[in-house]
């Protein structure tokens, strides 16, 4: 049995009931446990649009999680507009689920799953905290001066994470979280990924790119911020058929980004046979505050009039467009 955890709220509903009906497509003959971890307002509405997606397919079930504001207290300090209270989640997974999962496959919610996931999850991570993926700006040599680790250990995303969670329980790993926090704060910029990055430091099993397809991944050569020449070879055969397509930065589904993304039309294939299929498109107004979309907008009609003029550079198109998804 495979137990697949999510992290959603009434906003999100629609992207993790696509997640979900991604999985189950591509893993029809698997038996899966999957959970939401959610907060008090996600409705029941909202739940038992998931239920229908899940009892759509055969040995599939699906339990929610509701987590309380005392649970998560700890984290909330670092809580802001892009980082709210569900990224936290992830961290008490150990605590939230029932002691006899011993093994998750956490994902995102702006992820399609493509293929199978039976090879990723039969990958033995006895002795490691986590499986996961190398982040797609790893080269940013900021983050390792930040954090006062070295670039050799590598930097990994959290969006997928293979967790032990036997490993965890056994480690006190929720309360190491939380240590670290509390001792580290000034240096964390990106809430769970920092922690888990620093936590997991030596403890982690780095799995290849087709598990975790991040959108920087994408770029021209001359637009990555990863080392190319080292992972050229993992990069260039996870490229145009991955199993788990990661549509990080680029949200397909928000009003002006549908066409961004060189890959968003995977989302929109998933989309098109769920519950969801006429769901319009999400206003970047309905995502941010007046104030940030309004400066949001600002900046991206300033710099396109300024640039009629010379007086500023179009923003470059940073994807390869050359690459092409196979079936």
């Amino acid at each position: 049995m495979m137990n697949i955890v999510a992290c959603a709220s009434d906003n999100y509903t629609m992207q993790c009931g696509v997640l979900f009906y991604s999985i189950c497509k591509n893993n029809e003959d698997e038996v899966i446990s999957f959970f939401v971890i959610t907060d008090n307002g996600f409705s029941e509405f909202h739940k038992d649009q998931i239920r229908q997606t899940i009892e759509q397919f055969q040995h599939k079930t699906v339990s929610f999680i509701e987590v309380t504001d005392e649970q998560v207290d700890q984290f909330l300090q670092y809580e802001n507009l892009y980082y709210t209270r569900h990224v936290f989640y992830r961290l008490l997974m150990p605590e939230l689920l029932p002691q006899n999962v011993e093994k998750a496959l956490y994902l995102d919610c702006d992820i399609i799953v493509r293929h199978s996931l039976k090879e990723l999850w039969n990958i033995d991570i006895s002795n490691y905290a986590i499986g996961c993926v190398r982040d797609a700006l790893e080269a940013e040599i900021e983050k390792f001066n930040r954090l006062h680790y070295s670039y050799d250990k590598g930097y990994f995303n959290s969006g997928v994470l293979l967790a032990n969670l036997s490993y965890w329980r056994k480690t006190n790993a929720v309360k190491r979280f939380g240590d670290f926090i509390n001792n580290s704060g000034m240096i964390i910029e990106h809430p769970d990924q920092d922690v888990l990055n620093c936590v997991f430091l030596n403890e982690k099993l780095f799995l290849p790119f087709t598990y975790n397809m991040q959108s920087a991944l994408l770029y021209k050569k001359q637009y990555l911020q990863i080392d190319y020449t080292k992972y050229k070879n993992d990069i260039k055969s996870s490229l145009n058929n991955p199993v788990i397509l990661h549509l990080s930065g680029i949200r397909p589904w928000v009003k002006g980004c549908e066409n961004i993304h060189p890959f968003a039309s995977e989302f929109f294939k998933y989309k098109e046979q769920t519950l969801w299929k006429d769901t319009p498109l999400v206003s970047r107004r309905d995502i941010f505050s007046t104030k940030e979309y309004l400066k949001i907008m600002f900046n991206i009609y300033l710099r396109k009039f300024a640039s009629r003029f010379g007086l500023a550079s179009n923003y470059p198109d940073k994807y390869d467009r050359t690459i092409k998804l196979k079936s």
